[in-house]
């Protein structure tokens, strides 16, 4: 019965370690897109902006 316990303790914390690296690694991921994103509008719009003369509100 303890050692039952202990397997089962040690899954679940397993299984929360998992949970909390993937977690993290999805979060650096958005954020490495989202920085990725602005830049291209970034861009566009000052190419915009210069090839159409006109200024962003």
């Amino acid at each position: 019965m303890y050692q039952e316990e202990i397997f089962s303790n040690a899954m679940t914390e397993a299984k929360r370690d998992g949970y909390d690296a993937l977690t993290t690694e999805i979060k650096g991921m958005e954020a490495a897109i989202e920085r990725f994103f602005t830049k291209i509008f970034e861009t566009t719009s000052s190419v915009s902006e210069r090839d159409f003369n006109v200024t962003s509100f």
